[in-house]
């Protein structure tokens, strides 16, 4: 289960893919010790990680303004 401690969706749903998303879709290489980045440029949020094994990149936009979309993911976790 995820901790509720960071009060942004934002934040929940990069807990989210921290815990849950990575397995690799490409070769099924489980980072167990892998974390999503997350970057903020004033309109987007763009979470990504690159798979260590075969270097698959995985990319999640997010609008800023897609802030119930956030919650919505991130309260679904």
């Amino acid at each position: 289960m995820l901790s509720n401690s960071n009060s942004s969706p934002f934040g929940r749903l990069k807990e989210y893919y921290d815990h849950e998303e990575l397995v690799c879709p490409e070769c099924g290489f489980e980072d167990e010790e892998g974390a999503w980045d997350a970057e903020a440029d004033g309109a987007d949020i763009v979470y990504t990680h690159a798979c260590p094994k075969c270097g698959a990149e995985r990319r999640h936009r997010l609008e800023l303004s897609d802030h119930e979309t956030a919650l919505k993911h991130a309260r679904e976790r």
